[in-house]
């Protein structure tokens, strides 16, 4: 079963008011993770596994690495969250091909098909 994965970053992030970076420096705004989700598709069925995936602490940051979610939200997405999508999704690929298979292999009953859509 040849399944085609898709990674969505969702709009559901956390952050934080104010924390201390590494260097003592006290920052607003600081992201502390964001929903990110992982779609599969294998023909007629699809299956989407989401978590919380968590960023940086603020301890491992300093002042020249850091920068605010509100001036982030409206540039293109960061290296940092990219490079956390890319270790997030091979961890839920599996469960994503599992769940498709369930629903591949689950039986059908023909006489529910008037009401299920």
């Amino acid at each position: 079963m040849a399944v085609t994965f898709t990674k969505i970053y969702t709009s559901r992030v956390e952050i934080s008011p104010k924390a201390t970076l590494g260097d003592g420096t006290e920052v607003t705004d600081y992201v502390d993770g964001m929903v990110m989700e992982v779609r599969g598709v294998s023909g007629d069925f699809s299956a989407t596994r989401g978590e919380w995936v968590r960023f940086a602490e603020p301890s491992t940051k300093t002042a020249s690495d850091y920068a605010s979610w509100s001036s982030l939200s409206a540039a293109s997405r960061p290296t940092w969250v990219t490079d956390a999508m890319t270790a997030f999704e091979p961890t839920v690929t599996g469960d994503v091909v599992a769940m498709i298979q369930a629903q591949f292999n689950a039986p059908e009953y023909p006489s529910v098909t008037g009401w299920a859509s």
